[in-house]
């Protein structure tokens, strides 16, 4: 069994919230790397190669792992979550030095691509 697990992340400052959007958005990589979707340098590669491609060059590699109890324990450090359906989206916003010292909230969201009810197992599990 391969289950793969690809994290996004979003970025909600004062400002952002009052327009109802988020300041930034992307995939998130090890060791914490955010890859935004947001910026210009994505915009710029968009233009180059199309949307879907330039989705392929930013998206990190996911987290593979071979069993539920693997996948979970993964996951569940960045809880409490709430349930998208196909994923998992933190409840509280992650308390980092950016939302202490500016007031941005920083949202982690799990995507699990696995048989349908391994899916379902991880994300009772979790939820």
């Amino acid at each position: 069994m391969e289950i793969k697990v690809s994290i996004t992340y979003d970025v909600t400052t004062p400002e952002s919230a009052e327009h109802g959007d988020h300041a930034d958005h992307g995939f998130y990589g090890p060791g914490g790397w955010k890859y935004s979707i947001a910026d210009d340098d994505f915009q710029e590669r968009v233009k180059l190669v199309g949307r879907q491609q330039a989705l392929v060059d930013m998206t990190p590699d996911p987290a593979v792992f071979e069993s539920v109890e693997d996948a979970v324990d993964f996951i569940e450090r960045d809880g409490p979550f709430e349930s998208g359906g196909e994923w998992l989206t933190q409840v509280d916003p992650s308390g980092d030095r950016a939302y202490y010292e500016r007031g941005e909230d920083t949202r982690l969201s799990y995507h699990i691509d696995a048989d349908p009810a391994v899916k379902a197992e991880i994300i009772a599990a979790l939820v």
